[in-house]
């Protein structure tokens, strides 16, 4: 390259890749600096923490295209807030201005591209965590759509190895359960990140084969929106069923290296590199 390009340029060369889709995918792409601003070199992760700001800050890094918001909520300067009051009331949060301070003064581009990676592809991240279980996720037709993917297991599997190998495979500190720990599955809804009780848990429960369900938890599979309460009413009608909850950011990160290895290829001139995020949960675990 002769020069290098500019944030903007690099979102332009990502759209275009994706076919677009900010046209659909809502709160994408600059969330944080100055697009005009060349690259140097650039980061893929599921999260923009000040420890990997940081980071990038050390090793010149001015580029982060994440899976996540830097400022904790939806929103930023290539589209609004759409909760009444939020805006205001984050605006002279000191978190949130020390965090806008670091980026403005090292010249730092915070990128988001979630929504138009799961349109991009459904599936990536609940496959991407289902490989990283080892687990086979079953071929599903073109034309599904749903997040989730289902996973048939070699014999009964207990919950409780599915937990310990998450542990030792994710990383996760401290997975939870809801039902029989020591339920024994066969075939299991994989869903990473947050789902709800219509879209994805009602779709992948749908297959009466379905005994267990993975999913990242946080978000609102918990019982803000009432996806415990959902899976606790399936379980009371009798079906024997059981769910392994492994963190939110546990579940995404896996796919979250898979688009890194697709952008990569997208714009191989930029040295990206994937920075995982390690669970924030505070259990201890022997």
């Amino acid at each position: 390259m002769d020069s290098r390009p500019t944030g903007r340029t690099t979102e332009l060369l990502l759209n275009s890749a994706f076919g677009d889709p900010l046209t659909t995918a809502r709160f994408e792409g600059l969330c944080a600096g100055d697009p005009n601003i060349e690259v140097t070199r650039g980061v893929v992760c599921y999260a923009p923490t000040l420890e990997h700001l940081r980071r990038a800050i050390a090793e010149q890094r001015n580029l982060l295209i994440c899976r996540e918001h830097p400022f904790f909520l939806h929103g930023g300067v290539n589209y609004t807030y759409d909760t009444e009051g939020l805006e205001t009331a984050i605006k002279n949060d000191p978190v949130v201005e020390a965090k806008s301070n670091l980026i403005a003064a090292n010249k730092l581009m915070v990128y988001r591209f979630g929504a138009a990676w799961d349109q991009f592809r459904p599936q990536a991240q609940s496959s991407a965590l289902a490989r990283a279980l080892g687990l086979g996720p079953a071929v599903r037709p073109p034309a599904d759509r749903s997040r989730a993917v289902v996973c048939d297991l070699p014999g009964e599997t207990s919950l409780l190895a599915l937990a310990q190998s998450a542990v030792d495979r994710l990383k996760c500190r401290s997975p939870g359960t809801v039902g029989d720990f020591h339920a024994k599955v066969n075939r299991v809804g994989v869903i990473a990140g947050e789902t709800d009780p219509k879209e994805a848990l009602g779709k992948v429960l749908s297959d009466s084969k379905i005994d267990g369900v993975i999913a990242g938890a946080g978000g609102v599979i918990d019982e803000v929106d009432g996806a415990i309460s959902y899976f606790r009413d399936v379980m009371a009608t009798g079906r024997r069923i059981a769910l392994l909850a492994v963190g939110y950011g546990p579940s995404e990160d896996p796919g979250v290296h898979d688009m890194a290895k697709w952008m990569q290829g997208v714009l191989p001139d930029l040295q990206l590199e994937w920075w995982p995020t390690s669970d924030p949960s505070w259990i201890p675990r022997r």
